[in-house]
């Protein structure tokens, strides 16, 4: 049984409500919330495919989650045609297939230009991967920098051990546990409710995470840690894009285009922005942990690099090669 049967028929039932005048009319779903960056991304793709196929093709977005689908259920809820398009965070799929570790993988690309620079050798493996499971890739953007939020500043390697912490993947995992942490790995909209209950005590994610869930109620430092820039990747089902006439093929790709180039330019900027709004709300903000932290994390992640390089395919270690050769670095 798919981990997502439950929610088939919910599903069934909440779309396809309201006659639409598109031609096409697609449905496409997101844990994201509207207000957060990649949110924020989805929303403006939705717009521009309707603006440039000539109001032609509706997208309906069901962001927050609303539908029941969490990422890790995207894969196969798109391949199936439960949905027509989903968001999906790239380490979920690192189970099925390990080239999407390499953007959640410690250190190895710790800033938007290096994010970029991996994503493009990546990209072909990607879209190749999406072909095999009946679907297209339609763009990638970065999450910002991760860091930790916590009820203290991560000034020091004490303050890892033993924190009850929320990772989003099982590179992150690993790592933590490396760290002498003890890291639950939670879908976005499980971590709330268990930061509420107590069942973690800090977080780690990204500012624009931290902003969006306003987690100034609960805790009072963010710790930029600058661990990995996760991807969010957006996938349609290929028959429903084979279905579209070659005009809305190439207004949807465009769109898509448009909206990878916009969500890797405003990466940056936005992270400076959420700094200012946890700070405007009471949260102290460390742009960087101490160097001996910072260290004593990349220690505890390099198994996880290495073991990675000797489950990957030889394909993903070329990708990762030619990765290495464009920053001059050696994995």
């Amino acid at each position: 049984m798919k981990p997502y049967f439950c929610c088939v028929l919910a599903i069934g039932t909440a779309l396809g409500q309201t006659p639409s005048l598109a031609q096409v009319s697609l449905e496409m779903s997101s844990e994201n919330a509207p207000t957060i960056l990649h949110g924020q991304g989805e929303q403006a793709f939705v717009q521009r495919v309707e603006e440039l196929s000539g109001n032609e093709i509706e997208i309906t977005l069901h962001q927050s989650g609303s539908l029941g689908l969490k990422a890790a259920d995207n894969l196969d809820a798109v391949a199936d045609g439960v949905v027509d398009i989903a968001s999906t965070i790239s380490g979920v799929l690192a189970g099925t297939e390990p080239i999407f570790m390499l953007a959640s993988l410690p250190f190895v690309a710790p800033s938007t230009e290096d994010a970029r620079m991996l994503y493009q050798a990546t990209r072909p493996e990607f879209e190749a991967f999406f072909e095999e499971n009946g679907q297209i890739l339609l763009y990638a953007v970065p999450w910002p920098a991760s860091g930790i939020f916590a009820d203290h500043p991560i000034d020091s390697i004490e303050a890892l051990k033993g924190l009850k912490i929320r990772t989003y993947d099982a590179n992150a995992t690993r790592t933590l546990i490396e760290a002498k942490a003890a890291p639950i790995q939670l879908a976005w909209t499980d971590t709330i409710p268990m930061l509420a209950t107590g069942g973690v005590d800090a977080v780690l994610t990204s500012a624009e995470g931290g902003v969006s869930a306003e987690f100034w109620e609960q805790l009072s430092d963010f710790t930029s840690v600058n661990y990995a820039m996760p991807l969010e990747i957006t996938h349609m089902n290929k028959d429903s894009f084979e279905r579209l006439s070659p005009e809305q093929q190439d207004a949807l790709l465009e769109a898509a285009r448009i909206t990878e180039e916009a969500g890797w330019e405003a990466v940056v900027n936005r992270m400076e922005e959420n700094f200012a709004k946890l700070e405007e709300y009471g949260m102290t903000v460390t742009r960087s942990a101490p160097a001996k932290v910072l260290s004593y994390l990349a220690a505890a992640g390099s198994s996880v690099l290495n073991d990675w390089k000797e489950s990957a395919d030889e394909d993903a270690q070329a990708a990762l090669a030619e990765y290495a050769s464009r920053v001059g670095r050696e994995y």
